[in-house]
């Protein structure tokens, strides 16, 4: 009985923090969902550039069109190889984050400027289609490299070209 009576008084302490934490946390969600939804897109752009990396790998060794589960699979052999280093896609795909943070923060800054101004602009917006569209190409053409057919399809139309 003592241990819930103590279990109580520690979490009406913490009372306040937790209040005040969850009050930024829901001013901010917006912001905080657009932050961790660009962070999931580098970290596919990641992934899918160690799918096309461990690709490359298998075809130098004879395989003439690995599966997206052979592809997966050959990952830690590139790295032991040292095709793939931690150390540097974390350095770029942090690097990436940043900018994509200062790009969307200038833009937002700018439109708050502009309607302060009485004319609103949608640079934020503009920004943020961009970002994402770029990093969604950058993907699709890591898969493409990769080999996986139905993307290299994806990537011809996306680009209006045709092999």
């Amino acid at each position: 009985m003592k241990e819930l009576a103590k279990e109580g008084k520690d979490l009406f302490l913490a009372f306040p923090i937790k209040f005040t934490g969850s009050v930024v946390f829901l001013s901010l969600g917006q912001h905080a969902l657009l932050f961790l939804s660009f962070t999931a897109l580098v970290a596919m752009d990641v992934f899918s550039r160690w799918l096309a990396i461990s690709a490359g790998l298998l075809r130098k060794e004879g395989q003439k069109e690995p599966t997206l589960l052979a592809m997966i699979l050959a990952i830690p052999k590139a790295r032991e190889k040292g095709l793939i280093q931690s150390s540097i896609m974390r350095e770029r795909g942090l690097s990436k984050i940043l900018m994509y943070t200062l790009c969307v923060l200038a833009a937002a800054f700018a439109d708050w400027l502009l309607s302060a101004g009485g004319s609103p602009s949608g640079m934020a917006f503009l920004v943020v289609s961009y970002l994402t569209s770029t990093e969604a190409l950058s993907v699709i053409e890591n898969l493409s490299e990769a080999g996986l057919t139905s993307m290299v399809k994806l990537l011809e139309n996306l680009r209006g070209v045709k092999k």
